[in-house]
């Protein structure tokens, strides 16, 4: 009686094992490709800058605009001027602005039940990056581009207040929820929505805290004396407060984004008249303007025009998006408010015209 090897088995699997290894290996080139083919692609110049971002004070001559280590600064003060002002500072700031300051509470500005839990979150997610004072210089600050934020200023680039408001909660928290496009700034949908209200209400309180102590250590150096805190902290509380931000919204709604509105707003991005766009960001919005690198932000460091035909909008691409950006300007850049120069109209032309320019892209 004749008996049937089993060679069918081992001769199947070999090109199976084959068929595996083959497949395996062109899933990952089709990864290693996904990686690096946008680094293969013409520079868009979306605003970087190529520089050394850390705190090198020796490096920059304008050495009353870099963005100091606020210690390092105090510290330059009291020795020329004599001790004191570091206490004051600390003294000042837990009376007006320390977590169980009823002064501070009792003002209205902030909601002191969401502090301790927006403290724990910013730990959590926000230190590494923006520092455990809110100065923009956490541990990995030296390796971004652009540096995180110093909120120590009260100045935050995008927002829906006018030029001199500080910005309202629901800014801080758009762009917590929807990160900064372009940037290191990522979005945290995931975050728990009351937990981002949370971490919203503690920057705010972060940057009061930080602005109040600024500001005594700005007017003791102008005038070679320790201010008086009580005053400085009344000045910060009005700031912030919700009564006293004025937004800024779209007079009208979208006019039709439609060839005609592109024209128009061409017309508006090369018109002197009406805020010269292009001798910044370019004929093409390519950020290529002929005064393109001759900008610093308010913290000390390079910026440059957005290439709006790339299509990346830090505070986001969508029509109302860029309006607001338009309106409000960009806190602490060159880029202002056009507000008071541009029709509510005119504005939605604009729009228009920027996003023509990453749809030709």
């Amino acid at each position: 009686m004749r008996t049937t090897q089993p060679f069918e088995f081992t001769f199947s699997v070999a090109p199976r094992r084959r068929g595996n290894a083959l497949l395996s290996g062109v899933l990952w080139i089709a990864a290693l490709l996904l990686f690096v083919v946008p680094y293969l692609r013409d520079r868009d110049s979306i605003g970087s800058y190529e520089g050394d971002f850390t705190r090198d004070v020796k490096a920059d001559d304008d050495k009353d605009k870099i963005d100091l280590p606020f210690s390092t600064d105090v510290a330059d003060y009291e020795a020329q001027h004599g001790k004191g002002l570091a206490e004051a500072i600390a003294k000042g700031s837990e009376e007006f602005f320390g977590l169980e300051s009823a002064w501070l509470r009792d003002s209205g500005s902030v909601e002191p039940l969401r502090i301790p839990s927006g403290k724990l979150n910013y730990e959590i997610h926000c230190v590494g990056c923006h520092g455990a004072i809110g100065d923009g210089a956490g541990p990995a600050a030296r390796h971004l581009n652009p540096r995180p934020r110093n909120f120590r200023l009260g100045k935050f680039k995008f927002t829906s207040t006018d030029a001199s408001s500080r910005p309202q909660r629901r800014d801080l928290f758009q762009t917590i929820t929807r990160g900064l496009a372009g940037s290191a700034m990522p979005e945290f949908r995931l975050v728990n929505e009351e937990k981002r209200w949370d971490l919203v209400e503690y920057v705010r309180w972060l940057s009061m805290k930080g602005e109040f102590e600024q500001m005594m250590l700005d007017q003791a150096w102008e005038e070679e004396e320790i201010p008086n805190a009580k005053e400085l902290a009344d000045i910060v509380v009005h700031r912030w407060h919700p009564s006293n931000l004025r937004p800024i919204f779209p007079g009208v709604n979208e006019t039709p984004n439609d060839a005609a509105s592109v024209e128009r707003g061409r017309a508006l991005f090369t018109d002197v008249a009406k805020g010269s766009c292009f001798s910044c960001h370019g004929k093409e919005g390519r950020g290529d303007g002929p005064t393109a690198g001759d900008y610093e932000d308010d913290w000390g460091y390079p910026i440059r025009p957005r290439d709006l035909s790339a299509g990346t909008f830090r505070a986001g691409a969508e029509s109302v998006d860029l309006y607001r950006t338009i309106a409000a300007g960009i806190k602490g850049t060159p880029m202002g408010s056009f507000a008071g120069a541009l029709t509510s109209e005119e504005t939605w032309d604009l729009v228009h015209f920027i996003q023509s320019l990453s749809h030709k892209r």
